[in-house]
């Protein structure tokens, strides 16, 4: 990638943000125009011609899970993904292959020919996120550990590390980009789902055979799954210094007499902020306050403590505190969201 800094490769001797950058940027609007067009172009192509077989797709899988409104639709268009790039028909094509087949000599450039040929070798699986660098994800397949990078167009929020992704990625510039949408599942659910695949499927060899083949199935358990009360209980923490910030946590709760089921609460969002962020812990006393701060602001605003008081009972400074609250504030923010009922409940001395 060039740098914005760094000469212009077409050689005027201006910096490259000040010559060809704009040109670049309006030739990539241009491209993800395109590929997100013969994305369209292909599912239309699906649906007019081969929509008895989506349907006969659907029911076949679709009984065998329960699920609610949303998240069948969800498994309705990656069952309906996994017939088009996979299953061979009759006359030995795949849907998308067929299309490439109709389409020969019609496409609007090479390099949406190219696409469209290159794509037919696609299939979807399950992803962790395993790394995140601006725009771009790592992505490495839950079951084979192959990665590749993969990027969005047009998605407005993020993912984090460690989430799982449902979906399908092709070929499109230096990068994979997604095919049409994914569904995702959160840390806590990935953590609970990675346990729960590697003993029912410890004896099974998972390649890419055998996902093509399964899929259904797979995506089927995988978009299924929900939360019990059991897995949302203490997660375990991931080294030491982690460990000892929920000791001098669990001190300062004690004190300010915190109910039991509250403290699972906060051990799991300090497991989750850990297995997210994988923190390089210099002073176990700034995380410790921090983590009461932040519960204190999110679910206890009528005894709020201030950030000066927490820093002179444990030591350290009140910038520190407020520093490594933002820290735990902007990755846990989503997750409370998510458990905001039952936190709500656990102040309340439910059991």
């Amino acid at each position: 990638m060039i740098g914005r800094n760094e000469p212009c490769p077409c050689g005027s001797g201006k910096k490259y943000k000040k010559c060809c950058e704009k040109k670049q940027n309006g030739l990539d609007k241009v491209l993800e125009t395109e590929v997100m067009a013969l994305q369209i172009d292909m599912m239309r192509f699906a649906y007019e011609k081969f929509s008895i077989e989506l349907e006969e797709v659907s029911s076949k899988y679709l009984h065998k899970f329960s699920m609610d409104e949303m998240k069948s639709e969800a498994f309705n268009e990656l069952l309906h993904l996994w017939y088009m790039f996979t299953v061979k028909r009759d006359n030995g094509l795949t849907i998308v292959e067929e299309f490439a087949s109709a389409q020969e000599g019609k496409f609007s450039r090479p390099q949406v020919k190219e696409w469209a040929e290159s794509w037919q070798k696609a299939y979807p699986s399950v992803y962790k996120v395993a790394n995140v660098r601006g725009e771009t994800y790592t992505m490495e397949d839950f079951f084979t550990k192959e990665k590749e990078k993969v990027t969005y167009i047009g998605r407005e929020d993020s993912l984090s590390k460690n989430e799982l992704v449902i979906g399908m990625f092709v070929p499109f510039k230096q990068a994979k980009v997604v095919f049409m949408s994914t569904f995702e599942r959160g840390v806590l659910e990935a953590i609970r789902l990675e346990e729960k695949f590697m003993e029912e499927f410890s004896e099974v060899d998972i390649d890419s055979i055998y996902i093509r083949s399964e899929f259904p199935d797979l995506a089927g358990k995988m978009v299924e799954f929900e939360l019990s009360e059991e897995d949302v209980q203490q997660l375990p923490v991931q080294d030491e210094a982690q460990e000892r910030v929920l000791g001098l946590f669990a001190d300062g709760a004690e004190k300010r007499g915190y109910p039991q089921r509250f403290l699972e609460f906060a051990s799991m969002l300090w497991s989750i902020y850990c297995m997210k962020e994988s923190p390089m812990i210099r002073n176990e006393q700034n995380y410790a306050a921090a983590l009461i701060y932040f519960l204190d602001t999110h679910f206890m605003k009528e005894q709020q403590e201030t950030q000066k008081a927490l820093a002179e009972e444990f030591g350290i400074s009140a910038g520190s505190v407020s520093s490594t609250f933002r820290k735990l504030d902007e990755v846990l923010q989503p997750v409370i969201q998510t458990f905001e009922d039952d936190i709500e409940a656990a102040l309340q001395g439910a059991s």
